[in-house]
């Protein structure tokens, strides 16, 4: 049997985590119960941890499993925290090349990681390594798949195990895949949570008769491929020329967990807190207006802002400069009113 050996990069202690002076993957051999090794932070890696932890204390496909997780920066992410609360074995990312052999890994899993693993430790795992991804691959290949696919307004997602291929993220061969239905008014947050349990569900399944699906696992499709890459701030920003209400909507709850969307009122930078479904439609006699994008009106009844855009997207609370959320009566009362009914409007940049 050959060992190929790594040591953690991190060398002083960290404060109440538990650091693996050594590290060792073995090639060759295999058992009804494996030997794991995790990669994962956030929470939807979580899930996928503790159905593999609760396996292992029942006996069942796991009979050992350790975590590799990032350094802290500067706490520790939710894997470690969980690695920590129930004494697993953690390894810090990056993991060095050699040291003397010591303990054998047969098998390398991987959920919302963020890094790209070298060859030399995927073939390290002599059953290889699988990802637990957020879609249905090759749709949405990248760190953002979640937010990516209710920001284009999919009516499905799901999730797919794949190996892992070095080089590049999302491009392995498909073990298993499950899709859903998206609910057209879920959140990403939401979503994350449904698809973390059922990735995980998932990844028990493959790994309870692991030999079974891995000879039976096929290329990804050439075709459908669409890349889902991290998201930043310049998202919020709305452009009420190019977009319309469905755009916005989805937008909103795709990202609303990272930042606010906004505009700008004036030159003052105004948080657009919620954004209502497109379904919900201006008053009728606003319903045929012409008007240049960014009009502002106030419908009373409802409490509502209505905004001109390429139809017409309903607001119902904003924020300005780091104010109380005001509701859409308060911003008219507090703002609207004091410009001339020509001057209601949105900026447009």
């Amino acid at each position: 049997m050959f060992f190929v050996n790594f040591r953690t990069l991190l060398l002083k202690t960290v404060k109440n985590v538990t650091v693996l002076k050594s590290r060792t993957y073995c090639l060759g051999g295999t058992n009804k119960k494996w030997k794991i090794m995790f990669f994962g932070t956030d929470g939807f890696a979580l899930k996928s941890l503790e159905e593999l932890h609760k396996a292992m204390q029942e006996g069942r496909m796991v009979s050992e499993l350790s975590v590799v997780v990032p350094a802290p920066k500067p706490h520790p992410c939710l894997v470690a925290k969980y690695a920590m609360k129930h004494n697993l074995p953690i390894s810090v990312w990056p993991l060095p090349k050699e040291q003397p052999p010591k303990d054998c890994w047969e098998l390398g899993v991987v959920a919302s990681f963020g890094h790209l693993i070298p060859k030399r430790i995927i073939n390290s795992f002599p059953q290889g390594m699988l990802n637990i991804h957020a879609s249905i691959l090759p749709r949405w290949r990248g760190a953002a798949p979640i937010v990516h696919a209710i920001m284009n307004g999919d009516d499905e997602t799901g999730v797919t195990i794949m190996r892992i291929k070095p080089y590049h993220f999302d491009v392995g061969d498909i073990v298993q895949q499950q899709s859903v239905p998206i609910d057209p008014n879920i959140s990403a947050v939401q979503l994350t949570d449904r698809l973390a349990d059922m990735g995980a569900n998932l990844l028990v399944r493959c790994i309870s008769d692991l030999h079974y699906h891995l000879n039976r696992c096929t290329p990804q499709p050439s075709e459908g491929v669409t890349l889902a890459p991290k998201i930043d701030a310049t998202l919020s920003h709305i452009d009420w020329s190019s977009m319309n209400a469905a755009q916005i909507y989805n937008r909103w709850r795709a990202t609303r967990h990272l930042f606010k969307l906004q505009t700008f009122f004036h030159g003052n930078n105004v948080k657009l807190n919620d954004v209502e479904p497109p379904t919900t439609k201006p008053p009728p006699m606003f319903t045929d207006l012409v008007d240049r994008p960014g009009r502002i009106i106030v419908d009373r009844q409802r409490n509502l802002l209505f905004v001109r855009c390429q139809d017409w997207v309903a607001i119902r609370h904003v924020t300005l400069h780091r104010r109380p959320v005001m509701s859409a009566l308060d911003f008219f009362n507090g703002y609207l009113q004091k410009k001339a009914i020509d001057q209601h409007y949105f900026d447009v940049h």
